[in-house]
């Protein structure tokens, strides 16, 4: 009961903050069957805040919202696929990330940091079982790269991971634009 009374109340709090019309939850979009509400907003505008630490301005709201909704295709995506992720170690970024930041926050706040970290470990899982087998890295452009550099081995391991996580990014931008027009996206 505490704990709902924690929850409820922070609910206010963050919502009260932004506007006084903003005391109820509405609904101000749609991905299939799953919502994204004002207070879902509000919390990704204090999680933002505290993790940029700069004021989210109004104009602003319209890209985090589109990224929200990136954000949450990406999720159905991975729980459609059943990937699963090592949380110990969701955990350990999440207190690296929280010790970096020096100042304290709301659980609201914690919770949304550790979401955000559990989708884009799980997307990245995704990505790479998906294409892990197209993974190739041209190797006559990285040694055009590191001619004439005199690099050792670890700092031609850290070029060609850079190359594959190069490739990683153009396939997760390819297949996350196959995948979006599966769902059905409303805004409000």
């Amino acid at each position: 009961m505490i704990k709902f009374i924690k929850y409820y109340t922070t609910i206010i709090l963050v919502c009260s903050s932004y506007s006084a019309n903003s005391k109820q939850i509405n609904t101000i979009a749609t991905i299939n069957n799953h919502i994204i509400t004002n207070v879902d907003l509000m919390i990704e505008i204090k999680t933002l805040e505290y993790l940029n630490s700069q004021k989210i301005i109004k104009e602003q709201m319209p890209s985090i919202l589109q990224q929200m909704i990136s954000e949450k295709i990406k999720e159905l995506e991975v729980i459609e696929n059943k990937i699963k992720i090592n949380e110990l170690d969701v955990e350990k970024k999440l207190k690296i990330i929280i010790s970096n930041k020096k100042k304290e926050t709301t659980n609201f706040v914690k919770k949304n940091i550790k979401k955000k970290i559990m989708n884009k470990d799980s997307w990245a899982k995704l990505i790479k079982i998906k294409y892990s087998n197209k993974l190739e890295i041209n190797l006559n452009e990285i040694e055009q790269k590191i001619k004439n550099r005199n690099l050792d081995k670890e700092e031609i391991n850290k070029i060609m991971l850079i190359e594959k996580n190069k490739k990683l990014n153009i396939f997760s931008k390819t297949f996350y634009n196959e995948i979006k027009g599966k769902y059905l996206i409303k805004t409000f």
